[in-house]
């Protein structure tokens, strides 16, 4: 399992990520413990993430399994915030 997690990770690592700006509001939701808690591991959202909201959550890697409640109401707090914004992507 290990080593087809790793070789997994490997292949993912190949792959670019973030390579254009995108302008939509976006939530990234980070658990207390888990990953993308580093600047360095957050500086790719915000480079290209422009209109980013980050958002800290309980629980590991997988808060929306640990914490579903706490991770849902992050998500139903980000939404409520775009509701109130005026839309600069409306038509």
């Amino acid at each position: 399992v290990v080593q087809a997690r790793n070789e997994i990770f490997e292949d993912v690592m190949r792959v670019a990520g973030l390579t254009e700006i995108i302008a939509i509001p976006t939530v990234l939701i980070v658990p207390e413990k888990g990953l993308n808690r580093s600047d360095w591991q957050l500086k790719p959202y915000k480079t290209y993430l422009k209109n980013l909201t980050i958002r800290q959550v309980p629980g590991n890697h997988w808060p929306f399994l640990v914490e579903p409640e706490e991770f849902n109401r992050a998500v139903e707090l980000f939404l409520e915030e775009q509701q109130q914004k005026p839309s600069d992507f409306e038509g």
